[in-house]
């Protein structure tokens, strides 16, 4: 077998974490891998493949398809297992570590085994042909744009990596064997996430980032020539380094049995988990993993606080909090909270002291906690520059106002009071002035844009387009009256959040029998798992082996039997894989910010909230389009990161008219998008609108018109009969497209003229043969919460149902 010639490893110029991180896990295979996230072009194949190098040697049974451990009864197949137990004696061998890829088209068959067709075509049995993940076991399996993965092989990976074991139960085998591996992936953060529960199973995370320094660019462009034009001299010129880095390793598994961590460590690592809110224990396992590697690298035998700093951000900076509401920790966040941990925990190093931001942790004999000043400061605007430039230049004024506000702070820190003041927003931080943690609020825009200012835009400049209206301002997402009153005032109470959008009732969560994504999707190709066969027409282009086999034994006494064969197979009993995936949902809420929605915006958002519970076990991708003043926006493309769109919805704020046109066009246009890139998902729109239209389109769909109108016309009810006609055209465009629509009607009137909105949805659910429910009128607001998640949840179930009734037809 030809080997390939590998950049060095000790070569790699500026990507010292990414290359400790690779370290710690070839020192330890136990830690279990890592995930390297970086945009493209910066060196994040290069060095997973380098890594190859540099790894040590490994143990394993000869001849065996397993790589079996000799030396390790728990990493054995079961024959193997069964030679250890009787006392037989192996047949032994050395072998480099290797990195096994696993390419992204590759087939479920390829990645854990399948039927060896050679032993049942020439003898006559069933035997497994070993797959991918057999060949990872003792080594590396690396998947290149890992978030680009096909779900089912995801799920093999997932149940491989839980369990160190892949078990095949298929076509008449049942097979089990060892599969440890360290699991690396590689991913662009542009080309979408991952998925969560893939990526809780990588132990370590790395943010690969742009190179700033000149300097390390030139010096990356000319080893790369270098390399280049002379493959063997760079790689001799590196010779020394390589090995010298290979022996380091290979010290330190020898001296990481030795290695010691301090019980007040450890308190202080599973302390740090606990206060930063990580989902669950596997951090605290990985973190002290990677801490005693760090150790055992560094040639010694106890840890310190400084390796499990350098181990915290290596495992939690990827990490899910609070169910996936809260930001994965900033490193600063991670080693503040550890320091503080650490310091609470009363450690102190038995023989150096340690060298950290925070030199009073180990440091001080005095272990009272001392309290914090805090300060709530109402931002009454920007200060001027005049204000600026005279604090700047007047150092005899400067320094009476910090002296002013340090008394006034550690008054604060004294008492353990709250201290209330108010303030300007300055462009430049002054030296002299304290600094101090506050909660801060502005009753006014800070720096805003110039059309916050009151400047306005010259709209002969702007060009136009279908879904939004110029002519009175463009949508500004962010403006407007916030009425998410539980969260009084801070739209980032994660708390708050996460318990709104998991509090879903077990009915809610346990109907249905999708699991995963919401429908089974069939299909020719070679996409998706196998589930059955069907007869080929043409060509065939994905062969069901065990269907052709047994079509073929049928047929075996009839037909004159091949000596060298012991069964003879001919086109006719050819059968073709039938496949299927399991598809998503997209779903786009077209949520109607008018100020007629006054008084439901805030039940809806809850509800809205509570249903991402429902969209985070089924994987869907969800998105959110906005009727703001006269136009629409998209305030979140469809995701599967919820915690995203959480944050998104909480910070919508009421404000404008109601250009229903607008926002369905708007949605129908994402919807499309999302169809063309998979066909097989089911797009959903959700319209949660009172239905009162009152803006039409800036641009006709029948003629193409460019439409101008005044806002002091939208206030009178001009427009009201164009707006609706073009909600009509929209909803036909809607159905045509095979758009599935749910509409929530929260028009409360009975009676008057605003009853007009409920004749518009009920027109809307006409037109796109949807689903329609009236919430308007329910007389509390937790009544209209239950309501609204009943009614959604119901549809979907009923969408998924019909969806996959057309499907198996």
């Amino acid at each position: 077998m030809q080997r390939w010639v590998l950049f060095p490893f000790t070569a790699i110029v500026n990507l010292d974490k990414l290359k400790l991180a690779m370290i710690v896990n070839a020192i330890n295979p136990d830690i279990g891998g890592l995930l390297i996230r970086g945009l493209k072009g910066s060196g994040k194949t290069t060095a997973v493949r380098a890594l190859r190098d540099v790894l040590p040697k490994i143990k394993v049974v000869r001849d065996c398809p397993f790589n079996c451990n000799p030396v390790d009864s728990s990493n054995m197949c079961e024959r193997c297992s069964v030679t250890y137990q009787k006392g037989g004696e192996f047949d032994v061998e050395e072998r480099e570590m290797r990195v096994v890829d696993l390419p992204l088209g590759a087939t479920e068959d390829r990645v854990v085994g399948s039927i060896d067709i050679q032993k049942v075509i020439k003898h006559g049995i069933g035997a497994l042909e070993p797959g991918i993940l057999a060949a990872a076991n003792q080594n590396v399996l690396y998947v290149d744009e890992i978030n680009l993965l096909p779900d089912y092989i995801a799920d093999d990976l997932l149940d491989a990596a839980a369990t160190g074991w892949n078990i095949v139960e298929r076509e008449g085998i049942s097979v089990s064997h060892p599969s440890r591996f360290v699991f690396v992936g590689t991913m662009n953060p542009e080309e979408g996430q991952l998925r969560p529960q893939l990526l809780d199973r990588f132990p370590v995370s790395i943010t690969v980032g742009r190179i700033t320094s000149v300097e390390e660019r030139m010096e990356v462009v000319k080893r790369n020539l270098e390399f280049q034009a002379n493959p063997e001299a760079f790689i001799r010129r590196f010779k020394d380094a390589q090995e010298g880095l290979r022996d380091r390793i290979s010290d330190a598994r020898k001296t990481l049995s030795k290695v010691e961590m301090s019980d007040k460590l450890l308190e202080a690592i599973c302390e740090t988990c606990l206060n930063l809110k990580v989902d669950g224990l596997r951090p605290d396992i990985v973190i002290s993993k990677a801490a005693v590697a760090l150790s055992a690298f560094d040639g010694r035998t106890e840890v310190t606080l400084k390796d499990v700093l350098i181990a915290s951000e290596l495992a939690l900076s990827h990490r899910t909090r609070e169910g996936g509401f809260l930001e994965p920790a900033t490193p600063e966040e991670i080693s503040e909270t550890l320091l503080a941990a650490a310091k609470s925990v009363g450690y102190k190093p038995e023989k150096k002291k340690e060298k950290t931001d925070k030199e009073d942790l180990t440091g001080r004999k005095d272990d009272k906690k001392k309290k914090e000043g805090r300060a709530f400061v109402l931002v009454k605007g920007n200060a001027s520059k005049k204000l600026e430039d005279l604090l700047e230049k007047n150092k005899t004024l400067s320094e009476r106002l910090k002296s002013l506000s340090e008394l006034f702070f550690k008054l604060s820190r004294i008492l353990g009071q709250v201290i209330f003041a108010f303030g300007l927003r300055m462009k430049k931080k002054l030296n002299r002035m304290p600094s101090v943690k506050a909660v801060v609020k502005s009753d006014k825009p800070l720096r805003a844009d110039p059309r916050e200012e009151g400047k306005h835009v010259n709209l002969k400049t702007m060009k136009g387009k279908p879904t939004i209206s110029y002519s009175v301002g463009t949508p500004r997402l962010k403006k407007g009256f916030s009425l998410f009153r539980i969260f009084k005032g801070s739209t980032k109470d994660s708390g708050v959040l996460s318990k709104l959008a998991f509090k879903v009732k077990s009915r809610h969560l346990s109907t249905g029998g999708f699991v995963g994504r919401r429908v089974e999707t069939a299909t020719v190709t070679s996409r998706g798992r196998a589930r059955g066969w069907k007869i080929p027409r043409g060509k065939p282009r994905d062969i069901h082996l065990p269907a052709t086999i047994r079509a073929a034994a049928r047929e075996q006494q009839r037909r004159n039997g091949r000596l060298e064969t012991a069964i003879n197979i001919t086109f006719q009993d050819v059968r073709e894989k039938l496949r299927r995936r399991k598809a998503p949902m997209t779903i786009v809420f077209v949520l109607d910010l008018s100020g007629s929605m006054l008084l439901r915006i805030e039940a809806i958002k809850k509800a809205i909230l509570r249903l991402h519970g429902d969209a985070y076990r089924y994987r869907d991708r969800v998105g959110i389009v906005a009727l703001k003043d006269t136009g629409a926006v998209v305030a979140q493309h469809p995701i599967t990161n919820l915690r995203v769109v959480a944050n998104k919805l909480v910070g919508l704020k009421i404000s404008g008219y109601t250009p229903l046109a607008s926002g369905m066009l708007k949605a129908w246009e994402v919807l499309k998008e999302s169809k063309r890139r998979d066909s097989s998902t089911i797009p959903v729109m959700i319209l949660i609108s009172d239905g009162s239209a009152n803006v039409p389109l800036a641009r006709s769909l029948e003629t193409g018109e460019v439409r101008s109108f005044e806002e002091e016309r939208i206030i009178v009810r001009d427009f009201e009969g164009i707006a609706v006609h073009d909600v009509m055209s929209v909803s036909k465009m809607i159905r045509r497209e095979g758009i599935h629509t749910i509409v929530i009607n929260t028009n409360p009137h009975i009676q008057g003229r605003e009853t007009y909105g409920s004749i518009v949805t009920e027109m809307i659910t006409a037109n796109t043969h949807g689903r329609l429910h009236s919430v308007g009128r329910l007389p509390t607001e937790h009544a209209l919460v239950e309501n609204i998640i009943e009614k959604i949840v119901e549809d979907q179930r009923l969408i998924a149902f019909e969806a996959s009734s057309k499907i198996f037809d």
